[in-house]
């Protein structure tokens, strides 16, 4: 991929996927600016090399016009976002404000600047509601059931409208639930990062339904690898999946066969807006970018406990807090 000379900015770039995104856009070298939050009481530190990080809120549209016109950045990965179904549904106001009229803010503003490419993450386990079919493909109606689903497609519909006739064109991800080494466990979302933090603290692991909800799982790894495809790309709106869809019940399984877990879940009901199963059919990622989802589940969460386990290893020993970290 050519990025020699070229300027990368993203947006949420503290959280679980943008800590990976903006590393690998580093080490391919691009000129990497990561913008996040200002988080008060965050000790100061010097960024990763070959990564500038500049403080913004996407909320903020003054600010975010501002610095897009000053970096103007050859691809803008917009990855900033209030992530939880459930928050959403708690608090529709503030899911509206952040991921609705913060994308509306970084379109006008990429657009306004001539940004080429901008790399929208949506989301594809909330935009379909109860799949008619499975597995889900891009012919699918999007009919989402919870607030995060329907303003992640309004945020799509946004960023073609204010985009239209303009220099920038728009890239879309869909991805199923993204999981991996550095994904915070203390969070209501991120099951695999959930549950391997608890087991391996000897905590009780509470499964919201019956355990037969499912979900198509894909490596942090494979979604970075597909980010990467789809800022040089045709511009296309794509799933990105393993096209499988494993049980909640598989995941807890998985997670505590590598933490060496021998308790039972406990059990609470499902949450409001949560859907039952879904898996992506990414045949247009592998048609348009060359993509597909490389990482079984097995390997996947192997890699994600060998990482949660690290971390509680350095806090035993002195080397910080286990988890440490920006949420997703």
């Amino acid at each position: 991929m050519p990025a020699a000379g070229q300027t990368a900015m993203v947006t949420g770039a503290a959280g679980f996927v943008g800590r990976h995104l903006v590393t690998r856009l580093a080490a391919a070298g691009w000129r990497v600016v990561a913008t996040d939050l200002a988080r008060p009481g965050t000790p100061a530190r010097d960024p990763p090399a070959g990564i500038e990080e500049r403080p913004l809120d996407v909320r903020d549209g003054q600010a975010v016009a501002a610095l897009v016109s000053e970096l103007r950045p050859d691809v803008l990965f917009h990855l900033a976002a209030q992530a939880s179904v459930a928050a959403s549904m708690r608090d529709p106001l503030d899911d509206v404000d952040v991921n609705v009229l913060g994308t509306l803010h970084v379109a006008r503003a990429a657009a306004a600047a001539g940004v080429r490419r901008i790399v929208y993450f949506s989301t594809g386990g909330a935009l379909f509601g109860e799949p008619l079919y499975q597995p889900v493909d891009e012919q699918h109606p999007a009919r989402p059931n919870s607030v995060y689903g329907t303003s992640k497609l309004a945020a799509e519909l946004y960023l073609g409208a204010l985009t239209a006739g303009s220099g920038t064109s728009v890239s879309v991800l869909r991805p199923g639930n993204i999981y991996g080494p550095q994904q915070v466990h203390t969070r209501e979302y991120g099951v695999v990062g959930i549950f391997a933090g608890r087991m391996l603290r000897g905590e009780s692991v509470t499964i919201f339904g019956d355990g037969g909800e499912s979900r198509d799982y894909i490596f942090i790894d494979d979604v970075v690898d597909a980010a990467l495809a789809a800022a040089h790309g045709e511009p296309a709106t794509c799933l990105i999946g393993s096209g499988i869809a494993t049980t909640t019940a598989r995941v807890f399984a998985l997670v505590a066969e590598a933490t060496s877990y021998g308790r039972p879940p406990l059990y609470e009901p499902a949450r409001p807006g949560e859907i039952r199963c879904i898996a992506l059919l990414p045949r247009l990622a592998e048609e348009r970018w060359g993509w597909k989802a490389r990482t079984p589940i097995e390997e996947g969460v192997r890699l994600a406990v060998a990482w949660h386990r690290s971390q509680l290893s350095g806090a035993a020993d002195g080397g910080g807090a286990a988890g440490s970290g920006a949420p997703p």
